[in-house]
């Protein structure tokens, strides 16, 4: 697919037929409750979004795209993950980083789930939510397949497995030369924030990672689980009782342990290379905002595919920081003021739509003092603000309410090196919600998946 080509999503389930449409509105009525990442919202979807196969994949291949154009904007800037913290104004702690790991590694962009807002069907990417954590909602399938079971006349197929994709990637990137099975450690850990922290205990973080442990047995791994503070050895090897680990499964992705001892050892054996993790945790980096910023001041550097990519499909995005120049950064706060109403400010290094200001809510002077005051502390991006389009949902609540609402979404797929294997997600609940608000599982969306009309032109059969 050309990069700079056209791609429109919708939701079809308008247009699907009548009865379809009752029956899996009635599946997701009956079936059990679904719990994604430990979402505070108390209500749930009653129905997938629906979208063209043939769509479905162009979109793939379109954040693929972006997501090479981010690489090659990093690329720029440094060779390694060190080189690349130092070129970044901010970034998140990584304790089992390789500062030699050089970007043009294929494993930086093994596992990756861009953001997605739909402006009139197109796709505009406003954040890359790359790494080893960004799976995070092993319910997704259950429920995409749940929906199927309801519906088993070939009219809706499930997108390609996201934990297969990933296993997958997993037993080909610990391949050994001599046909060595090789071990993987699907690990538990105890945090003060993030997952762990959610899921309130071992046993429920074991179930939690079940799914990823069975998918790696079935890509012929041996699979290890046990907590971090089980592992022993360090520059030497890393072992779990009397398995050697070859491969550590690390979705916690850097966060703050309460076994700092663990961390250790387990760095001293990433830095000397006497284990892997799935995926390097330089990958994170790239998830840094101010990667969005940068594709934008590089712009005619790129040839003219990749420059259509991202004028179409990444937003209007600029940064400011504690290290920029002066004229650059008075240039861009004039910039803010005069159009303060289109854009949103957001730290390059947040989540969870922690942080998230939108201009035409205060004040021109408000605004600068608000921009100056946090750039002084932080990097943060300017970004143009998206109206999403919104689909009609329904909803049950924990205490058996019913409701519908329409409600805008973000479309986020998953990528597992390079290849598009499920998708994501998150709308809002019923209720008020502002159309450029971000959509977050922190502050309550609700989590949803996605099915495909396997008709190449996103027609429903009569």
């Amino acid at each position: 697919m050309e990069c700079g080509s056209e791609v429109a999503l919708r939701d079809l389930w308008p247009l699907l037929p009548g009865e379809v449409r009752s029956a899996l509105l009635r599946c997701g009525a009956e079936a059990d409750r679904w719990v994604l990442d430990a979402s505070p919202s108390h209500w749930e979807g009653l129905r997938p979004l629906v979208f063209s196969a043939a769509d479905y994949h162009r979109f793939g291949a379109l954040a693929a795209g972006v997501l090479r154009c981010a690489l090659l904007a990093c690329g720029r800037r440094a060779g390694t993950a060190g080189e690349l913290c130092a070129a970044l104004h901010d970034h998140p702690e990584l304790p089992l980083m390789d500062p030699s790991q050089p970007l043009s590694a294929p494993a930086l962009l093994r596992m990756a789930r861009p953001d997605a807002l739909l402006v009139g069907g197109t796709p505009w990417f406003v954040e890359l939510n790359i790494g080893p954590n960004i799976y995070g909602v092993p319910g997704l399938e259950e429920r995409g397949a749940a929906f199927v079971r309801g519906r088993p006349d070939g009219i809706l197929a499930e997108p390609p497995s996201t934990l297969r994709a990933r296993a997958a990637a997993l037993a080909g990137a610990v391949a050994a030369p001599d046909g060595r099975r090789r071990r993987v450690l699907v690990p538990t850990w105890r945090a003060v924030s993030g997952l762990a922290a959610k899921l309130d205990g071992a046993p429920a973080l074991r179930r939690y990672l079940r799914p990823a442990a069975e998918a790696a047995r079935a890509a012929g791994l041996d699979v290890s689980v046990a907590d971090l503070s089980e592992v022993h050895g360090g520059a030497g090897g890393l072992w779990v009782g009397e398995d050697r680990v070859d491969v550590v499964f690390n979705q916690f992705a850097g966060r703050v342990l309460v076994d700092g001892g663990a961390l250790g050892v387990l760095r001293a054996a990433v830095l000397a290379g006497a284990v892997r993790l799935f995926v390097p945790e330089a990958s994170c980096l790239l998830s840094a905002k101010q990667v969005l910023a940068w594709m934008h001041e590089d712009v005619d550097l790129y040839g003219p595919a990749d420059r259509a990519l991202i004028l179409r499909h990444v937003p209007w995005t600029a940064w400011l920081g504690p290290r920029q120049s002066a004229e650059r950064r008075r240039r861009v706060l004039e910039l803010a003021v005069r159009e303060r109403a289109g854009l949103v400010v957001k730290p390059s290094c947040g989540h969870g739509g922690a942080g998230f200001v939108a201009g035409d809510g205060v004040t021109d002077r408000d605004w600068l003092d608000l921009l100056t005051r946090r750039s002084a502390e932080e990097a943060v991006v300017l970004q143009r603000r998206l109206v999403p389009d919104g689909t009609a949902m329904r909803f049950r609540s924990r205490d058996g309410a019913r409701a519908a609402a329409r409600v805008p979404f973000v479309l986020s797929p998953f990528l597992v090196d390079g290849r598009v294997a499920g998708a994501y997600v998150r709308h809002p609940g019923p209720g008020a919600h502002s159309a450029v608000e971000p959509v977050n599982t922190a502050a309550g969306a609700v989590s949803n998946t996605v099915l495909l009309l396997p008709d190449a032109e996103g027609r429903p059969p009569r």
